[in-house]
């Protein structure tokens, strides 16, 4: 497969890799079996590169608060393509005007996915812990290539 989609008239873009619901669903799997080992239950978005939810799932027996905050936190790692932490410790710094950003949640839990060095997603956990949220966004975004391979 080309790099490059071209039509009759010459012109031409990049093709680049697409989140699939497939992977979202393997993220999903990968996020809540690390949640069941640690007795934990979790919510768990998968968003694509716009922070537009792929995939969704509830542990039984969590409050629904969790909904929303972990897709906030998927949006806000998908649209300034960096790690919720990087925000929460940028806060927690003195780096208040963070606040004013459209769509910021700058809580631990929101990772970017990457496959062949572009955006194709992110990852938001909430539930358990700040640091546990984003160890388990961590393990989900992992299920995603780096390359434009299949796993």
């Amino acid at each position: 497969m080309s790099d490059i989609a071209s039509n009759a008239g010459g012109s031409t873009l990049p093709l680049r890799p697409v989140l699939t619901l497939e992977v979202a669903r393997r993220m999903v799997s990968a996020a809540e079996a690390k949640a069941r080992q640690d007795g934990l239950a979790v919510s768990i978005a998968v968003v694509d590169q716009g922070g537009h939810l792929v995939e969704f799932s509830r542990m039984d027996g969590l409050h629904i608060g969790t909904i929303d905050v972990a897709t906030a936190k998927a949006r806000a790692a998908a649209l300034f393509k960096k790690p919720t932490t990087v925000f929460a410790e940028a806060l927690e710094a003195g780096a208040t005007g963070l606040m004013a950003l459209p769509g910021m949640l700058p809580m631990p839990g929101g990772v970017p996915v990457f496959c062949d060095g572009l955006l194709v997603g992110a990852v938001g956990i909430s539930g358990a812990a700040p640091q546990q949220d984003a160890e388990m966004a961590g393990i989900a975004a992992a299920v995603v290539p780096t390359k434009g391979e299949t796993r």
